[in-house]
């Protein structure tokens, strides 16, 4: 896209894409445009470093027993976070919903997401078992539907994972 404008946390820059198919159904897609590399121990965001000030989202909400999923509530968390000088939020072993993603596209934030697995305590991951198959479909079932947003900056296979040394990530 000549002219399109990257996508930061200084400059959330978001696109509408939309899509008319022969069927007559539509499709409407936002996005913003970024690429995150590691560069040795660095990250680097459209060849910047980048510095991840961050907080932890561990999924408790004791009101309701289950995080919001509507976009304004999101943005009004998010914008505590910011408020605090924060960029990123690690969401502890859980993937949040859709309307987090949005939020943050909109304000800039980076998100860590991290499959719901906590692998260390007998169980492992990369030695064939059940939850080697369940967390690859998991991972890939995230990725699918929330990958394509710009806040979704990092992806985890879930917290202090032991093992991963066959799985095809």
């Amino acid at each position: 896209l000549p002219g399109a404008k990257r996508w930061s946390e200084f400059s959330p820059n978001l696109y509408e894409l939309t899509a008319c198919l022969d069927n007559g159904e539509t499709s409407r897609h936002i996005f913003g445009l970024r690429e995150i590399v590691a560069d040795g121990h660095r990250l680097l965001l459209d060849g910047r470093p980048l510095f991840l000030r961050g907080t932890l989202e561990c999924c408790v909400f004791p009101k309701t027993g289950y995080p919001p999923t509507d976009k304004d509530s999101w943005k009004k968390e998010f914008l505590t976070i910011r408020e605090y000088g924060f960029n990123h939020v690690r969401f502890h072993s859980w993937c949040p919903p859709e309307a987090a993603f949005q939020a943050a596209d909109e304000l800039g934030l980076y998100l860590q997401i991290e499959a719901p697995t906590w692998p260390n305590q007998g169980a492992s991951l990369g030695d064939g078992k059940t939850l080697d198959t369940w967390i690859i479909r998991e991972t890939e079932n995230i990725l699918r539907a929330y990958g394509n947003h710009p806040s979704f900056l990092l992806m985890a296979l879930g917290n202090e994972v032991d093992g991963c040394r066959r799985l095809p990530f």
